[in-house]
């Protein structure tokens, strides 16, 4: 990594909303962004980048992966996408500290931010990937065993009751951000508690705006039979307009909860990736496909698709209204959890999700870098700025015209170094 680099003659995107600044310098020195506005010179002696017909943006957030399930052989392609942090919610603790010591000492790939094991009750969902907790002080010990090993956020899970819950958060005491998947805990219940940060929005919502009597009972998972079509039929009748699901929207806004939808995520929906993106898949953990059934299942049946799609339209709906609200929404995958969620391209998926909902394209990229950085409580990243980590991307169209330049890239700078994203695809080719 050079002492300085500098990107001359480049538009500068100011995620806050400030209007574009053209023929911008962006300086970065040691990993850091020293200076970046319109009218200022190189330094002499440093690498220069002529930025000239480029935008710069900050670089992309994914705060919901599973880095075990897919392999450290993914975090390449990640970053070939844009991708220049991703944070891991569910995983070995001692394997993604190895993969951030690898990344740290060189390793190619975007930062890596982590909770552990996510932490579940005495009856786990998916045992390959939680710890199980038989009651509250076994759920608080799990959690500062992951913060002793350098947890940057904790993971609560499906089966984990309320009182167990709320010890986990008082464990954290603030230090870090707690997020959920929840079920047997309210979603409400989890606000009023103090948690940070609500995932899915196809399962943990659902509890507290489902019609009455159409609820998930405590004793029921993700593996239970029926769960799936029965979490469809009921989300057909969620009426979006009633009361309940006005209180939800204003609890998640007076308690600045972060909202990360996952829309990628909808079983059935019949939407798997294009070749091209296969071709970046890597193999999922066998234990996970054999625990999710995964591995021969059927493709669903098209009515099954087009009322699975016509949900995750009104997941859009649920979206839209917290964004309006003022709620924030910031963007994650779920990538290593479904065999579809190709590491870096389903965030682009995602994004282009998000704008279906009705968010603006500067909506869209705040969620996926300022409003990312937020949730993960990063302030040295999620834009271009003076003492920012220097994590942007470099783009041939301007995203805030249209979402789906950002995959456009020309260059991907993260830390300060600088990658070609086309030269990271063909030897993740090569690989594969």
């Amino acid at each position: 990594m050079p002492a300085s680099l500098s990107i001359t003659n480049v538009t500068l995107i100011d995620v806050a909303g400030a209007p574009p600044a053209t023929d911008a310098t962006i300086v970065i020195e040691d990993g850091r962004i020293a200076s970046a506005a319109a009218g200022l010179d190189a330094p002499l002696g440093g690498e220069v980048i002529d930025g000239r017909g480029l935008w710069a943006a900050p670089g992309l957030i994914d705060t919901h992966v599973h880095l075990e399930l897919v392999g450290r052989e993914s975090l390449p392609v990640f970053l070939a996408l844009g991708v220049t942090t991703i944070r891991d919610l569910g995983g070995a603790l001692d394997f993604l500290v190895e993969s951030r010591r690898l990344l740290e000492d060189g390793a190619v790939g975007p930062r890596l931010l982590f909770t552990g094991p996510m932490i579940d009750g005495p009856e786990p969902t998916w045992p390959a990937l939680v710890r199980t907790t038989a009651d509250a002080g076994a759920a608080a010990a799990a959690v500062q065993e992951h913060l002793d090993a350098g947890a940057d956020a904790i993971k609560l899970y499906t089966t984990l009751p309320p009182e167990s819950l709320r010890r986990c958060i008082q464990q954290a005491g603030g230090r870090v951000p707690v997020t959920g998947h929840l079920s047997r805990t309210l979603s409400s219940e989890a606000m009023g508690a103090g948690i940070d940060g609500l995932e899915h929005a196809l399962l943990t919502p659902y509890n507290d705006l489902a019609p009455d009597g159409q609820q998930t009972p405590p004793g029921e998972t993700m593996t239970s039979p029926g769960f799936w079509q029965k979490l469809i039929n009921g989300w057909a009748e969620v009426d979006l307009s009633s009361e309940r699901a006005q209180r939800w929207i204003e609890l998640l806004v007076q308690r600045d909860v972060s909202f990360c939808p996952t829309l990628t995520v909808a079983p059935g929906a019949g939407d798997e990736p294009d070749a091209d993106e296969l071709r970046y898949a890597p193999r999922v953990a066998e234990r996970w496909l054999e625990a999710t059934r995964q591995r021969d299942a059927a493709p669903p049946p098209p009515q099954l698709q087009e009322r699975t799609r016509r949900v995750r339209a009104k997941l859009q709906e649920l979206v839209g209204l917290v964004q309006r609200a003022g709620g924030r929404v910031v963007s994650g995958t779920d990538t290593g959890a479904v065999r579809s969620l190709v590491p870096g391209f389903s965030l682009h998926r995602e994004l282009s999700l998000l704008a279906g909902a009705g968010l603006s394209a500067g909506d869209v990229l705040r969620a996926a870098t300022a409003r990312a950085a937020e949730a993960v409580r990063r302030d040295d990243l999620g834009s271009i700025a003076p003492g920012k980590r220097a994590d942007l991307l470099l783009v041939r169209r301007n995203p805030l015209d249209d979402v789906r330049a950002l995959r456009d890239i020309h260059r991907v700078v993260v830390d300060g170094r600088v990658y070609d994203p086309a030269a990271l695809l063909a030897a993740a080719r090569r690989e594969a």
